[in-house]
């Protein structure tokens, strides 16, 4: 079926070549090993033969997975929301001083560099301290790393 070639393609490309090697990356650099149950070759071979209008259904992705976990895991945690592999740097930004006082200093350095207009990074930088502290700290993330990396570099 359609469905079963585009998830095989899901297996093979985006889980083996990107997630599964963001993963493994982490926790071998934390000294953790990791174990994927769910990509045990009887448990592929299984969700190869589950119908797969059971596997999608309209659009609720893991539809077949998500009714045979109920009553076993908190509702929750069954339609929580997908999330992504990034670090919570925006958050971390904001909540913790020694880290805010760390980005304050690589900002004042890049400001006098000239190459942004340091009302703009100003701008960033208050945006980042209200609700939307994830998106701007994406944009700080990058002006403070392109920063270190031009220190590290006597540039």
């Amino acid at each position: 079926s359609y469905i079963n070639r585009m998830l095989h393609l899901d297996l093979k490309f985006t889980l083996a070549d990107n997630d599964l090697r963001k993963v493994n990356g982490m926790t071998e650099a934390a000294g953790i090993e990791v174990r994927y149950p769910l990509l045990d070759d009887a448990m592929v071979a299984f969700s190869g033969e589950v119908p797969p209008d059971w596997k999608v259904k309209g659009q609720y992705l893991r539809w077949f997975f998500k009714q045979a976990l109920k009553g076993y895991l908190p509702d929750e945690i069954i339609n929580k929301s997908k999330h992504g592999f990034g670090l919570p740097f925006g958050i971390w930004a904001r909540d913790y001083a020694p880290l805010r006082e760390r980005i304050e200093d690589r900002l004042s350095d890049f400001k006098k560099r000239g190459w942004i207009q340091p009302a703009y990074i100003d701008q960033i930088r208050a945006e980042h301290m209200t609700e939307h502290a994830t998106y701007f700290g994406k944009m700080l993330w990058v002006i403070v790393m392109l920063e270190e990396w031009l220190d590290q570099r006597n540039l």
